[in-house]
């Protein structure tokens, strides 16, 4: 095979898999109805079967920073399951447009607004006739300890179904079925599992279903997964479909397989950047930044990034974080780009068409992908401003590193990744306020693994403007599409 027909194959088949993944995630959902709520201001999703009659009705709310698409799998696989099945996005979530507020740390705070609107939701959602008969609730991770506040406030619950749990008010008596799954890998999650299931019986194990004075416990482990993989495990879904269903459960088809399609369609989708980069031209070698200069560059913006991120007034838009981040984010470059200026590095410039390649492929595919059948990734309303916001902040953040890592070596680029991500952390034990944004992190973890493989494939054709440029603006995108909305009230 001739090196030139390396990229066209890899092409096709990036394609052939991403359509197969793509027809295998829309099956899924073959012979169900689809409809998108405002319910009480809340965005939900409604899937149910295409039947006349009603059917029982199961609310799904995800965790911290999490979304309706998140929770794919189970709204899916109870839908096929015959129940009418609403998913919500919760405050400050998905396409939530209001900000959760309350103090996060305190119970009657943030938790207990989140309480009210699955309550809020749940009861418009019945008084609409969307449900017949006792209502189930699922929650994952922070949305478990909504729901199981939420079961002592509704009217009719039959089960609560609590998946990475951890809440302070399960008790005695209350929820009073209630399955517990955890991931295989979270020990400590699995812990509080047990705790809850011992409280019925003391000698309870996990896979064993207890139950005294009408009270039913019953805790699991989903094999090999942790906090996210448990919301597409096999096992997960089927002990969440049998429970809540419990005797009178009709035989359906095995659970939905969306964590492997997706993982299938997104790794199709990476993979097509690589035949596109290549269809740019040769690439360009392009001679690393002087040893000593890299360094300096590396390690010159830890104590201003993170001094800016302490000390900057916070609040902008209403929104906690964000103004630090921003401003962690826009120091970190500009010390970093002064570094290199004054050691006479200049950056290419970017070129249109690559540019719009680029954008295409990660603002349009890549992103779309995920956010249809992943989790939320396209910012909307507020989110918009949020990324108006951290756009010149990115933009110089990128820029500097794309200056710096050209033809460096992997423990250069490696540290120049990790040393941000340390200092983010680091700014955020500083700066209390600044922590309820932890989830940017492995935001960005996520951006330099996908996005920044692909900009790194284009620079290496076009330039490493060009992919500065577009990296900033989509490490704005991310940032804003994904990281929870928190008004500056709720801390």
């Amino acid at each position: 095979m001739t090196r030139p027909a390396a990229p066209l194959l890899v092409a096709v088949l990036a394609i052939a898999v991403a359509l197969l993944s793509v027809f295998q995630l829309e099956r899924e959902r073959a012979g169900l109805v689809v409809e998108r709520l405002d319910v009480a201001g809340t965005p939900v999703t409604l899937l149910r079967p295409d039947v006349e009659r009603p059917l029982p009705l199961v609310v799904v709310a995800h965790g911290f920073a999490g979304s309706r698409q998140m929770m794919r799998a189970i709204s899916t696989t109870m839908a096929r399951s015959g129940f009418a099945v609403a998913s919500v996005d919760l405050l400050g979530h998905g396409r939530h447009q209001r900000p959760m507020t309350g103090d996060v740390t305190r119970l009657d705070g943030a938790t207990a607004r989140l309480v009210d609107q699955v309550v809020a939701t749940t009861n418009v959602l019945v008084a609409q006739g969307y449900g017949v008969g006792p209502v189930s609730l699922v929650g994952h991770s922070m949305a478990t300890d909504v729901v199981v506040r939420a079961a002592e406030r509704l009217d009719s619950v039959g089960a609560v179904v609590a998946i990475s749990m951890y809440s302070e008010a399960v008790t005695e008596t209350s929820p009073a079925r209630l399955l517990v799954v955890s991931g295989a890998q979270e020990t400590r999650l699995r812990g509080n599992a047990l705790e809850a299931v011992r409280m019925v019986d003391a000698s309870a194990e996990e896979g064993r279903t207890v139950a005294t004075m009408g009270v039913v416990r019953r805790a699991v482990a989903a094999p090999w997964v942790g906090h996210v993989g448990v919301l597409y495990a096999p096992s997960t879904l089927d002990e969440m479909r049998r429970w809540i269903a419990g005797a009178d459960m009709r035989p359906v088809a095995t659970p939905t397989a969306t964590g492997i399609w997706v993982g299938l369609l997104l790794g199709a989708v990476i993979a097509l950047a690589w035949p596109m980069a290549a269809a740019l031209g040769p690439v360009q070698r392009a001679g690393p930044v002087p040893r000593k200069l890299a360094w300096l560059a590396v390690v010159a913006p830890v104590l201003p990034a993170l001094g800016a991120a302490v000390l900057v007034p916070d609040g902008a838009l209403g929104l906690t974080a964000f103004t630090r981040i921003a401003a962690f984010l826009g120091v970190w470059g500009l010390v970093q780009g002064a570094v290199l200026w004054w050691g006479g590095v200049r950056l290419q410039g970017a070129r249109l068409v690559p540019a719009l390649l680029l954008t295409g492929w990660g603002l349009g595919l890549f992103a779309f992908a995920l956010d249809r059948y992943g989790g939320a990734f396209l910012p909307s309303g507020l989110r918009l401003w949020v990324m108006v916001l951290l756009l010149p902040a990115a933009l110089v953040f990128t820029l500097a590193d794309a200056a710096l890592t050209r033809g460096a070596g992997l423990l250069l680029r490696a540290v120049a990744r990790i040393l941000p991500l340390a200092g983010l952390l680091g700014a955020m034990a500083l700066q209390p306020l600044m922590g309820v944004a932890f989830t940017v992190v492995p935001v960005m973890v996520l951006f330099w693994l996908v996005y920044g493989l692909a900009g790194r494939w284009v620079a290496a054709r076009a330039g490493h403007g060009t992919s500065g440029l577009v990296l900033g603006v989509i490490l704005a995108w991310a940032l804003a599409a994904s990281t929870p909305l928190i008004g500056m009230q709720g801390v």
